[in-house]
């Protein structure tokens, strides 16, 4: 085996390129082993694109700061371009008398002896070897030419290989924001089906309370009518009996148009558009400590107001700090309840809390407590809920919205 076969060899050994994943260190790999074999002290890697144009020019033997005063890379010109369109090697003694040579810019070192081969594989080519100043002013022969053109064929299949893991690693990433965005799409659709299960469940609520409440008091009211009207009721000749039913009827009204402007608080505060959040929260307070006879204190900073909170935050603020309190007067048994709303550092935080029985967060839902509706509300504005609560030791709901 000769010298030059076994440093090929040994070089092989010493820089695996099919194990390299790296392009540029694939190349410049490629470079330095042709040098090695064929002792030459200057080795360049061309790959050029469709056009035959020079897309990258790896180097060997200049170096950083001599390339960086040569400036341009080369062009694919001259004898370069008959490289890049030959199908085999060419080899010459004297670079610069050859007539296809177009010359070497300002301050590129000289150089005489040349082997140009190119890289392909299965009838695909990309790029040339380029090899320069054999040691000792001889010139390439057969041997360094045929060790090339092993190295290049050796070279063509690491490329290759990257370029797969490359195109590989493409399909994977494209199909990985493929399942990010079905993920994404799925959520929304997650989210707005709870939206509309939400707003059903409201309209059934509403629907209800018209129908058992404002409903009835209006049945009554027609039967109150009728009584007074009928003229075979002898009572309505008393005059005392007739001002007792008006009566009762004027109370029957007067319940009905109290149900039907809490109805209307409910399904939006109208409050919210005069005033603001902080007036509307403080009244919420009031009316659910008026309605339950749970003693509610409420410190809700104005802040909001001042810096324009907007609309769809505004009432989802509202409603969860509703959806709490209602919690702790259905569920908590609980004899006193807060809430506080406070501004810092462009986020608005609303915490409720109550000192009633508590309950396991991580217990299977009941149905009945409304959180998950809670914290559907509150992504809708990039919001989070959190429930601490023990059996025994009251229930704290915090909601956090960004508002900055």
């Amino acid at each position: 085996m000769s010298k030059s076969l076994r440093d090929l060899l040994a070089a092989a050994h010493r820089r695996p390129l099919a194990a390299e994943h790296d392009s540029a260190g694939v190349l410049q790999r490629i470079v330095e082993g042709a040098a090695e074999v064929t002792g030459a002290r200057y080795a360049a890697l061309g790959v050029y694109d469709s056009d035959g144009a020079i897309t990258t020019f790896v180097h060997h033997g200049i170096e950083d700061a001599a390339a960086h005063r040569i400036g341009r890379l080369p062009r694919g010109e001259g004898l370069l371009g008959r490289v890049i369109v030959a199908d085999s090697p060419i080899r010459l003694d004297d670079l610069g008398s050859d007539p296809r040579s177009c010359g070497f810019p300002e301050h590129h070192p000289p150089m005489r002896s040349f082997l140009g081969a190119p890289i392909g594989r299965s009838g695909r080519r990309f790029g040339n070897l380029y090899l320069t100043e054999k040691a000792g002013g001889s010139s390439f022969d057969d041997e360094d030419e045929a060790l090339v053109m092993a190295l290049a064929a050796f070279a063509a299949c690491a490329i290759e290989n990257n370029e797969l893991i490359a195109s590989e690693r493409a399909r994977a990433a494209a199909a990985a924001r493929q399942v990010e965005a079905e993920e994404s799409e799925r959520a929304k659709r997650e989210t707005l089906v709870a939206v509309i299960a939400a707003q059903e469940a409201e309209r059934a609520r509403v629907s209800r309370d018209l129908h058992d409440d404002i409903g009835q008091a209006l049945t009554s009211v027609l039967l109150g009518l009728r009584l007074i009207d009928g003229p075979d009721d002898v009572t309505m000749a008393e005059p005392g009996e007739v001002r007792r039913r008006v009566d009762e009827l004027r109370d029957l009204v007067a319940a009905a148009l109290r149900q039907t402007r809490r109805l209307a608080f409910e399904l939006r505060p109208t409050v919210l558009d005069d005033v603001g959040l902080a007036p509307a929260l403080s009244r919420l307070a009031a009316e659910v400590a008026e309605r339950s006879g749970l003693r509610v204190d409420a410190v809700v900073d104005g802040a909001p107001e001042r810096d324009h909170l907007a609309a769809d935050v505004a009432t989802v603020v509202y409603r969860v700090v509703q959806e709490a309190l209602t919690n702790v007067v259905r569920h908590a048994n609980a004899s006193t309840a807060s809430v506080a709303v406070t501004v810092h550092s462009g986020r608005l935080r609303a915490v409720v809390e109550d000192d009633g029985i508590g309950f396991d967060p991580l217990a299977p839902a009941t149905g009945h407590l409304g959180l998950q509706g809670m914290k559907e509300r509150a992504q809708l504005v990039d919001g989070t809920v959190h429930v601490v609560s023990a059996p025994g030791s009251g229930t704290t709901v915090v909601l956090e919205v960004p508002v900055g």
